[in-house]
C-alpha cells in the first residue's frame, strides 16, 4: 500500500549547521552516508549532551558546511556489487577519511577551506567564549535515531494553526514527505510502530515521535527565534513533530520514491 512519496532529501555534514538538500543517498544502520559526520564539542557543555549548537549560539544554524567531494558521498562505488554478489546484501566499503573533509562559511562570509583547520575552532571560541573542538566519525553524530521524517502536511498545519509560514527546513529532517492521503495532516506520527519501504531496497523501522527543542524555534534564513511555535507545539501537540526511524534494510534513496507500508 503506497502511502506517499519522497519530497526531499537531506543531511547535515556538521550536527547542528544548515543542512544540504541531496537528489539521492545511500541510507545504513548507522543512517544517511555523510550525516552529521562532524560535531563541535564544547568543554563545559553537559556530559549527555555536550554538543555546541544553536541551542547555544543562534547564528550557528547559519553556518554553511559543504563537502569537497559531494558525488562521492551519495552512494558508495560498490553498492551494487554488495547488493548483487551476497544476497541480501553486505554493508558496502565507504570512501576513504579524505573524502569526508568539509569547508564551512560563516554567515559574515568567513570561509574556511577544513573544519578541522585549527582556525575554525579559535575563531568561533572567540565569538562564543566557550573551549571547543571538532569531532569527526563516518558514521553520524544523532541525539536520538540515524534517521528522521517529517511531512511536509505538518508543517503547513503547524504554519495554519499559528497564522504564519512555518519553513520545513526548522525540523532538520531526514526525509521530508508527502502523504497521499491528507486528511490527516500529522499522519506520520500514526505510523508508530509499523515498518515502511522506501525507494527498492529500504526499510525503516518507524520508532517513535520526535520530541522537539528549542532548534525549531530557529528561522533557517535569519537565525531569529519564533519562540511561541515550541510553546504552541508543547501546548497542543504534546511537543512532538515528525518521527525518528530505525533502518532495518539498507539501501539506496531517491527525491520522488514512493513509501510504502508493509
Amino acid at each position: 500500500m503506497q502511502l506517499g512519496t519522497i519530497e526531499s532529501i537531506w543531511r547535515y555534514p556538521v550536527k547542528g549547521m544548515r543542512g544540504e538538500e541531496i537528489p539521492h543517498v545511500y541510507t545504513a544502520y548507522t543512517g544517511l552516508m555523510g550525516d552529521r559526520i562532524y560535531g563541535v564539542v564544547a568543554a563545559d557543555g553537559s556530559p549527555g549532551h555536550p554538543w555546541h549548537t544553536g541551542r547555544d549560539q543562534q547564528e550557528f544554524v547559519l553556518y554553511n558546511a559543504r563537502y569537497k567531494s559531494s558525488e562521492e558521498l551519495l552512494l558508495p562505488k560498490n553498492l551494487d556489487a554488495s547488493y548483487g554478489e551476497w544476497p541480501p546484501g553486505i554493508d558496502p566499503i565507504y570512501p576513504d577519511a579524505d573524502a569526508f573533509k568539509v569547508s564551512v562559511e560563516t554567515p559574515e562570509g568567513t570561509a574556511y577551506d577544513d573544519i578541522e583547520n585549527p582556525a575554525f575552532i579559535e575563531d568561533l571560541e572567540k565569538i562564543t567564549g566557550r573551549s571547543l573542538r571538532v569531532h569527526v566519525t563516518q558514521r553520524g553524530q544523532f541525539d536520538a535515531r540515524p534517521v528522521s521524517l517529517i511531512s511536509l502536511s505538518t508543517a503547513a498545519r503547524l504554519g495554519e494553526e499559528l497564522g504564519m509560514h512555518i519553513d520545513k527546513r526548522r525540523f532538520r529532517a531526514n526525509f521530508y514527505v508527502e502523504w497521499d492521503d491528507q486528511d490527516d495532516p500529522f499522519y506520520e506520527l500514526s505510523l508508530v510502530g509499523k515498518t515502511l519501504k522506501i525507494g527498492d531496497q529500504l526499510e525503516l523501522a518507524i520508532v517513535e515521535r520526535d520530541p522537539r527543542c528549542k532548534m525549531i524555534t530557529l528561522d533557517p534564513d535569519t537565525a531569529e527565534p519564533t519562540r511561541q511555535l515550541l510553546r504552541h507545539l508543547a501546548q497542543n501537540h504534546g511537543g512532538d513533530a515528525g518521527v525518528f526511524a530505525a533502518v532495518l534494510q539498507r539501501g539506496r534513496v531517491n527525491k520522488g520514491d514512493p513509501i510504502i507500508l508493509k
